[in-house]
């Protein structure tokens, strides 16, 4: 688990630095569900993207 971070002399939580490796992620992961058509067929598509997005930070968070 990694600890607390300076970044410009401001320390930063481990959570942000997960939070920014996920983004890159998430966003190929989004990219391919709209492709593949997915998105279209979910009850609510925000709330799936949501759930997606908290499953690929703590997998991430579990990972490292």
């Amino acid at each position: 688990m990694l600890s607390e971070f300076a970044l410009a002399g401001i320390y930063m939580p481990p959570f942000f630095f997960y939070a920014c490796v996920t983004i890159p992620v998430y966003l190929i992961m989004r990219s391919l569900l709209a492709r593949s058509g997915l998105l279209r067929r979910v009850w609510h598509p925000a709330l799936f993207e949501f759930a997606v997005s908290l499953i690929l930070l703590a997998a991430l968070i579990l990972y490292l």
